[in-house]
């Protein structure tokens, strides 16, 4: 495609020089709020994706000797060039995601705070010497000779190459988990960030470079998943894959990559489930935040509302009420709610999902229709597992309510499906809790909070197919490292 003017021209980081793909060609990306393009982007080729990998492999073996000192000396200064560009970084989130202005921001800021995260988790991030239980002078099969004299170390190592591929709906806090604590740990990283979103992903290998990390570090590619990011990930030269998105594709990952570190946060289907003696003023508002924020286009969104049929009326009533007074309208506006859905695919599936619930004959009893890409805020009633919307990630602002009349039934219902990422539940009883906490099979249970809440210093991911590996902190460097075992026998050193 010809250059626009009128539009911004975004380059690649390849082996520390911002270039256009090889062959010139570009992809446009589009505001979900105008549907208007607003940068013109480089289509990388697979020569591209090669140099890039390339440079990342000479780099790892810089990045794996640099003293962790230096390491973090490097991330926080990330970190203070990122501080100084968190508006822009937000606006940029706004203009190719869609999310508000708050709801960017607050993305900048968790994005941004993986640099000193990282740089403080790699100073702690030790090994450890473990005792021998070989005994002395032993020496039946499987024993060595001389156990007392033996000093086991264990240590972590850099896994070398980690690819990131990042998501649209959080394209700077997400793929900063992977380069901010893989660079931590001594890798050198590829990013291949999400067509719909690559300007962000340009963002971050901006502020790694300013910050001075050696050549070939950080690289940025940018293109087709179907072309760079199957290559990417079967790639010999890559070691590890770290990979926010559907189950579908992670399923693809794990088939194609091979024997190597890999680190999946696929899809959800959170549900929330509504005791009894739930407070539901604080239930429904945190059902409206986990089906409205971003649009409900989060892994963590409230996909499935499961309420106690004894308070069911009430509940319903006012979360009508409260869907009602959400705000939808231009992203950048400090008065709007809830933005656009992001693209055209995830508004069809949006579309579906409601068609077959009314269909099926429920309750439409607000919502269910949208314009462009804004959809409104959607309440479905009458809702059962064999739908649509039950069993499948709907990613869009609805909230699916089935009821249930008995704690073993809503445990039943919330496992009924393949995914298994975040889940909530509402109770008064600290017994419910812990049985609500101990029976839902989910990576994350939070009791009387939204599905939307998450610790910067917990482990993230999910059990079933929602993935494989932890995200954040020290889960997320035990992914990204070898472990290695070092054995010295201290009476056949030579001392001098």
């Amino acid at each position: 495609m010809q250059e626009d003017p009128s539009i911004d021209t975004k380059r690649v980081l390849i082996d520390g020089q911002w270039t256009r793909a090889s062959d010139g060609s570009a992809f446009e990306v589009f505001s979900p709020s105008t549907l208007q393009p607003i940068a013109a982007v480089p289509k990388c080729t697979r020569d591209d994706l090669k140099r890039a990998i390339d440079a990342a492999k000479t780099a790892a073996k810089k990045m794996a000797t640099m003293p962790v000192g230096m390491r973090a000396l490097l991330l926080k200064k990330a970190g203070e060039i990122a501080e100084s560009r968190k508006e822009e970084i937000a606006r940029t989130i706004v203009q190719e995601c869609g999310k508000t202005i708050h709801e960017a921001r607050e993305e900048a800021w968790f994005s941004n705070i993986h640099y000193g995260d990282a740089a403080a988790e790699v100073l702690r991030h030790r090994g450890e010497v473990v005792p021998s239980t070989a005994e002395q002078g032993a020496t039946s099969a499987g024993r060595i000779e001389g156990g007392a004299a033996k000093r086991i170390l264990v240590t972590r190592e850099p896994v070398g190459v980690a690819a990131v591929i990042s998501p649209w709906n959080w394209p700077s806090d997400i793929p900063n988990i992977g380069l901010a604590f893989g660079l931590a740990a001594g890798n050198s990283v590829v990013l291949k960030p999400s067509s719909y979103t690559p300007m962000s992903g340009i963002m971050l290998a901006e502020i790694y470079e300013a910050a001075g990390f050696p050549k070939g570090a950080v690289n940025v590619v940018t293109g087709s998943g179907s072309e760079i990011g199957d290559a990417l990930v079967s790639s010999p030269d890559v070691n590890a894959v770290v990979f926010t998105g559907s189950v579908e594709v992670g399923e693809q990952i794990t088939r194609k990559a091979g024997i190597k570190k890999l680190v999946l946060e696929l899809g959800g289907n959170g549900p929330i489930v509504v005791m009894d003696d739930a407070h539901i003023g604080h239930a429904v508002e945190a059902s409206a935040v986990g089906a409205y924020y971003l649009a409900g286009q989060c892994c963590t969104a409230a996909e499935r509302i499961l309420v106690h049929q004894s308070i069911h009326d009430e509940f319903v009533r006012k979360l009508v009420d409260r869907s009602r007074k959400v705000r939808v309208g231009d992203p950048m506006l400090e008065d709007t709610d809830m933005g656009p859905l992001n693209n055209e695919p995830s508004a069809r599936k949006v579309d579906a999902h409601v068609n077959d619930a009314r269909e099926r004959g429920a309750k439409i009893l607000t919502g269910g229709h949208r314009k462009g890409l804004f959809h409104e805020p959607t309440v479905i009633d009458d809702v059962t597992p064999d739908f649509l919307v039950f069993q499948e990630e709907t990613f869009g602002p609805v909230a699916p309510i089935t009821t249930f009349s008995s704690l073993d039934e809503a445990i039943e219902l919330a496992n009924a499906t393949q995914y298994g990422l975040t889940a909530a539940a509402f109770t008064s009883s600290l017994r419910k809790a812990f049985l609500l906490a101990e029976g839902i099979k989910a990576g994350s249970v939070n009791i009387n909070e939204t599905t939307n809440y998450w610790e910067q210093q917990a482990p993230f991911g999910g059990s079933k197919k929602s993935g494989l590996g932890r995200e954040l902190s020290k889960w997320v460097m035990d992914d990204l490292t070898d472990i290695k075992t070092v054995t010295i026998d201290i009476e056949k050193v030579l001392d001098h």
